[in-house]
Order: C-alpha cells, then sequence, then structure tokens
C-alpha cells in the first residue's frame, strides 16, 4: 500500500468464482513483481473490529485496547521456530491496534507505509463476529496482488468462507502461520499436517480444512506472548468496573473451556482446556512485572478455576504481588477457594451467572444451579472481591413477567455490578442451530455473498443483538432491548449498589464512576419518556425518583 503521493493500492478485480464462493485467489499473488517470496517478510498485526458499532462516526478515544494475545501469541511462536530452525525467513512484525488512530485512513496509511519497503507483505487480522463487515471493508481496500491477507480469529474458525482475504485460518495460527510462511509460492503449500487449519482457493478450486488445535501455550517458554511489541504505544486502560491497579495487562494461562454453554463457541475454537504449566506463568508475570512494570493483571482465561495447577498458581500469584481480576465458574467457588484467591491478590471475579431461574440455567446448558449461583457471589464477596455477574436475558421460553422476576432475583445478591446481555445465537453455536431450525432467517446472513456469514443490520436491525434475531418467543428484539436498559438502571441506581461500588472502585477512579452514576440516571429518565412497555416506564419513575437521594454520587 502506498501513502499520499504514491499509488492508491485499490483492490484488485476479484477471481476464482466456484458456485456460491468467491475469494481471492492465490494467483493473485504468484507471478508478480508486487508481492514476492524474497528478502525479509513484513507481517502487520492488525487489531479491527472494536470500535462500537453505535454512533460509528463519533471520534476515536485514541486510547488503545488490551492486545489481541492471539497475535502476540504467533508472533512468539514464530520467533522460537526461527530460533529452532523450522523457519525458512525472519520475518518482522509490527502490532497496529485501530483505536490509537483517528480512522481507518489513517490506520492504513500507517499500516501501507510499514509494509511498503518489503517485498513480501503479510497483513493478519483477526475477525470478530459483530464486526465482520467493518473488517471486511477494510481489508477490501487492500491490493490483493501486493499484500497477502491472512485472517483468523473465532468468526472465521466458524464461519471461514470469506471474500476479502487470500487465507483463511481456522482456530490456533502459530502453526499455519510457520506453514504459509515456509510453503507460499511452492506446489506443496496447504499439504501435511502443518497446514491444517488452512482455507484458500487456489486454480479455482476451494481447499478446506478442519480447525488446527494446538498445545503451543502449554509449551512456550516464557514469556508466552511478544508484549515486546507494544513497546513505545500509550498504557491500555481498564475500565473502572475491572481496574484494580494503575497499569493492568492482559494474560491467559488456560485455553479453551470445559463447559458446553449453549451461547458459546470456545470450545470450538480452542478445543481441549489446556494449562500453562504454574512455574511458566510465575516467569510470565515477573517479565510483565519487572520489564514492563504492569502492577494488575486481568486474566481473559474462560475459567480461571479450570486451570490444572490452581494452588500453585495461586502461591504464584500471592508471591508476585500483583492485584489482579478474572472469570469463574460458579458451581466451583468454595469459601475456601474465595478465601484463597483474595489473600493470591484477587480483586474482582467475573460470574457468567446468566439467570437466577433453573429452567432457563438448564436451557444454556450451564451445569450449574441457582443455590450455586447464589453461594459463589456470597462466598467471593464475604472474601472482599468485588463480584461481576453476567445476565441473560431472552430465552425463547421467558416471557416479560418472567424476566423482571429473574431481574429482581439479581438485585437479592450483593454483586459489584453487573453486565447485562440478551441472548444472541452467535454464528456456530448451539443457540445459532436453534434459531436456524426455528426458521428465523438466518439463512439470510449471507445475503448475496452466500459463501459468508456476518450480522445484517439491514434486516434485524442496529440494536443488541447488532444484526441478529432475537429468539425470545414472547417478546420482540424492541422490548427486550428496553428490559435490557432497565437492568443498568434498576441494578445501580440503589443506594446498597453505590455503597458497594464505593467501597470497591479504586479511589483513583471515582470521577468516572461519579460520570457513569450521571449516565445511568439520563438513561433511566430517557426510559421514562420513550420505553413502549409500561412496566419499563414504571419501574423508571422508581428508580429517577430514588435517586433524587443525597447517597446519589456528585450530588453537593
Amino acid at each position: 500500500m502506498e501513502s499520499s503521493g504514491r499509488r492508491h493500492p485499490r483492490r484488485g478485480k476479484q477471481e476464482a468464482r466456484k458456485g456460491s464462493l468467491l475469494v481471492l485467489a492465490l494467483e493473485l499473488l504468484a507471478g508478480t513483481t508486487e508481492f514476492c517470496v524474497s528478502g525479509r517478510p513484513r507481517l502487520a498485526l492488525v487489531h479491527h473490529g472494536f470500535r462500537s458499532l453505535q454512533g460509528s462516526g463519533a471520534p476515536r478515544t485514541r486510547s488503545p485496547h488490551f492486545p489481541a494475545l492471539g497475535m502476540l501469541s504467533i508472533a512468539r511462536s514464530l520467533e522460537l521456530d526461527l530460533a529452532e530452525g523450522r523457519l525458512r525467513c525472519d520475518p518482522e512484525f509490527r502490532y497496529f491496534d485501530e483505536n490509537v488512530y483517528e480512522d481507518d485512513d489513517a490506520l492504513l496509511r500507517e499500516i501501507g507505509d510499514w509494509l511498503e519497503p518489503a517485498r513480501w507483505r503479510f497483513l493478519l487480522a483477526g475477525v470478530y463476529t459483530l464486526a465482520a463487515e467493518r473488517t471486511s471493508k477494510l481489508l477490501s481496500r487492500l491490493d490483493p496482488k501486493r499484500v497477502c491477507l491472512v485472517v483468523g480469529g473465532p468468526h472465521i474458525t466458524v464461519a471461514p468462507f470469506v471474500d476479502y482475504a487470500h487465507i483463511a485460518v481456522r482456530g490456533e495460527g502459530a502453526v499455519p502461520m510457520r506453514h504459509i510462511l515456509n510453503q507460499i509460492g511452492l506446489a506443496s503449500f496447504g499439504e501435511g499436517p502443518e497446514a491444517r487449519g488452512i482455507m484458500f482457493m487456489r486454480h479455482g478450486q476451494t481447499v478446506t480444512s478442519t480447525t488446527a488445535f494446538d498445545r503451543s501455550l502449554e509449551q512456550t517458554p516464557a514469556p508466552a506472548f511478544r508484549y515486546e511489541l507494544l513497546r513505545g504505544t500509550a498504557r491500555p486502560k481498564a475500565r473502572w468496573s475491572r481496574a484494580v491497579g494503575a497499569s493492568p495487562q492482559i494474560y491467559v494461562c488456560t485455553q479453551s473451556c470445559r463447559a458446553r454453554c449453549s451461547f458459546c463457541s470456545t470450545y470450538m475454537i480452542h478445543g481441549k482446556a489446556v494449562s500453562r504449566p504454574a512455574a511458566m506463568v510465575a516467569e510470565d508475570l515477573a517479565i510483565l512485572k519487572n520489564d514492563f512494570g504492569h502492577d494488575s493483571i486481568e486474566f481473559h482465561d474462560d475459567d480461571l478455576l479450570q486451570h490444572q495447577e490452581f494452588d500453585e498458581l495461586m502461591l504464584v500469584l500471592k508471591r508476585t504481588g500483583l492485584r489482579w481480576m478474572c472469570n469463574a465458574r460458579a458451581e466451583c467457588l468454595t469459601e475456601s477457594i474465595a478465601r484463597q484467591m483474595f489473600d493470591a491478590g484477587c480483586r474482582r471475579a467475573f460470574l457468567g451467572l446468566e439467570s437466577m431461574d433453573q429452567q432457563i440455567l438448564d436451557y444454556y446448558n450451564k451445569k450449574c444451579t441457582v443455590a450455586l449461583n447464589r453461594r459463589a457471589v456470597t462466598h467471593l464477596a464475604g472474601a472482599g472481591i468485588g463480584v461481576i455477574s453476567g445476565f441473560i436475558i431472552g430465552a425463547p421460553q421467558q416471557t416479560i413477567p418472567a424476566i423482571l422476576e429473574d431481574i429482581d432475583r439479581f438485585l437479592e445478591l450483593p454483586l459489584f455490578t453487573i453486565s447485562p446481555s440478551i441472548l444472541t445465537p452467535d454464528i456456530g453455536t448451539v443457540e445459532y442451530h436453534r434459531a436456524k431450525n426455528r426458521g428465523l432467517g438466518l439463512q439470510r446472513l449471507g445475503g448475496a455473498k452466500q459463501s459468508t456469514v456476518v450480522p445484517r443490520p439491514d434486516i434485524f436491525g442496529y440494536m443488541p443483538p447488532y444484526g441478529l434475531p432475537t429468539v425470545c418467543a414472547h417478546a420482540t428484539k424492541a422490548e427486550l432491548n428496553e428490559l435490557h436498559e432497565l437492568i443498568y438502571c434498576v441494578f445501580y441506581l440503589r443506594e446498597s449498589a453505590w455503597h458497594r461500588i464505593d467501597t470497591y472502585a479504586l479511589a483513583e477512579r471515582r470521577v468516572e464512576v461519579v460520570a457513569w452514576y450521571q449516565q445511568i440516571l439520563r438513561r433511566a429518565e430517557n426510559l421514562l419518556a420513550s420505553a413502549q412497555l409500561e412496566v419499563v416506564r414504571a419501574r423508571a419513575a422508581l428508580c429517577v425518583a430514588g435517586s433524587a437521594g443525597a447517597w446519589f454520587p456528585g450530588r453537593a
């Protein structure tokens, strides 16, 4: 790609059609002086798709996101491959986070300027379902004769047929990327066990593959991720509700999840659960603390409690002195584990409670009970850990009164904050197939491009779940969104909730917390003025009236 004053990298004519499948053929890269397998390759690692889809014309915060650990893991694996003689080239890497650029034009200019000196150019992008269309538009602006476009990530693993990349990688990307660098341009490309997970088009034929799983997390010497690619960039900032330190960083020490919740595709993307040995975790965390100056960790493991050396991990964390937060499953939590976590530095825990109705928990295949949910929150809060709870509404059998009853049951729990959502038939999940079988129009997610699967806000609307239908038989999407908004209002606009937040939230983030409360009050006022459901207006009125008390933050 060229910067201003040079030739702009317009997309070439799309080629290689087979039936309804339209993708970029590898021949676009072959026999051209624009892309050449020679010299030192450059790999642009692009973190794209997390910018809000609502009000997209608003300026960006210019604050970086937490990094895409999958990309940092690939870079680390290729570094080891080179050192151990498994890689025929010495790739250069640069990490690009969309959120530090004014817009996609600025992001593309920076990517193009960095890639330009090389003739062997790759752009690697992770694709997320809610932003699949945004990312496709970004990559479609690059010339496919000059840059090899490689996509992966959770969306690509379950919906790999795309028309804007040369190569799609399903599952773990380290070994497939080694194969790509070693074999691209050769007749042997796509052959052998290392090619598992790679999908591409060549000579008019689509080469498909099953998902690639690996156990590199338990084997890669410290550091597990190339955090040094982030040097020179601004530090990410955690949300006030998750912040337990001034300089956080994310980390994972387990891969996949042993659970099989009906709305989640994690196990399809990562396979069987894998744990990084506690001794290696200790080395990684020492690097994050001593070399990079981080004082807190946000574990992005699906369930930290599934670590195979949990007791040893807690000892490691206690020795580091780092504060941390994690995700955990409620049925595993006991009073002794909660105290063990607190002693090791845990100050926040996210529990995917999802519901306090046993019928709904069973429908989600949570393998948990309402009593275990309540016990987990009680033990964590009793140990001094702020509990953030997931809460999903909109199951097919839920009525509006049933949802309101579930909301009230959540209000009885000693939660720090709440994270509600509307049940989404995420692509590839059990819920997706249930919705498809019920004839909810999911076959239209490809539209005219039957080879791909992306959200369709033009059909299903922009309200959450973005571009997808809701599955509830007793409430419309608009009604579910009113109830979703009401959850925030009834949860936060309570004196007891404020006192808990005032206790747990970092003092230095108080200004943000007060601003959050002002925003929640405005949302309640908006519901009071515009909600179509009478019961929502009535409860919003109670929230607004209750916030008039002296307890409300920021009130003189």
